[in-house]
């Protein structure tokens, strides 16, 4: 039996409306798989600029029959955000209709030239023609329209692994800057994600701080002279690979995030 899923709910397990129907005796219980899932030929690091096109390649399969494939893609400004109630973030929803039990599926997504910056989800869902939801699957997107924040670290260089000794303070220098006013500045240093390989045990972040910038015309901040981004490495810190994270967000919403691998010693 095969059922047709057209109504959207926001939570991601019922990210489709699941059949209540009963089933054939026979029923099928197998969930369909997500072989593999590309974002413009990558599954990390995934930069678009607002007023292009963005291509998934989603490889799925079914022991049976597949159904549909959901693409939902929304902000993830949650969180240390002072998001301006002028800006636009973007969402959209495309649901993919399938057959048989292997396919590959290649679509473009738009995204609009007026999207606010920042990070966004991708989430993809997948459901058989009886109503079985497979393990989905999510990609992490940057959007950048160009009037992003520009963050500009001098020190260290970010462009590789950073070393740091347990005991040493890690100095950041640069600046950010903007053509519109800044709104704040978030700074975090904790223990890699868990798609990252050697990732600590560190429960805490080594460092957080959240600067508030609330005069009407900062357009420039610096690490040192506004911030003392000065990071003392704790003697009984974990040795591993750490990842520093900087985002910067100004007035108009937009948001941009620089981050840098810094191993432990």
């Amino acid at each position: 039996m095969k059922t047709v899923f057209k109504v959207l709910l926001p939570i991601v397990g019922a990210a489709f409306l699941m059949a209540s129907c009963d089933k054939d005796d026979n029923n099928d219980t197998t969930a369909p798989i997500i072989k593999s899932a590309t974002i413009d030929g990558k599954v990390e690091d995934i930069e678009v600029t607002a007023g292009t096109a963005m291509t998934f390649v989603v490889e799925v399969s079914d022991n049976e029959d597949l159904g549909q494939l959901k693409l939902d893609v929304h902000d993830n400004f949650d969180g240390h955000t002072h998001k301006s109630t002028a800006s636009i973030s973007w969402a959209e929803v495309q649901i993919i209709e399938l057959s048989g039990t292997d396919q590959v599926v290649t679509q473009a997504m738009n995204v609009p030239a007026e999207a606010t910056a920042g990070p966004y989800h991708a989430d993809i869902l997948l459901i058989d023609a009886e109503g079985n939801e497979g393990e989905f699957v999510e990609r992490s997107i940057m959007i950048r329209n160009g009037s992003e924040p520009g963050i500009d670290v001098t020190s260290p260089d970010f462009s590789g692994e950073v070393h740091a000794m347990k005991g040493s303070t890690l100095t950041i220098e640069g600046t950010v800057s903007d053509d519109v006013d800044l709104t704040e500045i978030y700074i975090v240093l904790e223990e890699e994600h868990e798609d990252h390989d050697h990732k600590s045990t560190q429960e805490e972040p080594l460092y957080e701080m959240d600067f508030d910038l609330t005069g009407s015309a900062d357009v420039s901040w610096d690490f040192q002279t506004d911030g003392n981004v000065n990071i003392a490495i704790p003697v009984n810190a974990e040795t591993g690979h750490y990842e520093l994270t900087i985002r910067a967000e100004d007035a108009e919403g937009n948001i941009n995030i620089l981050s840098g691998e810094i191993h432990i010693m």
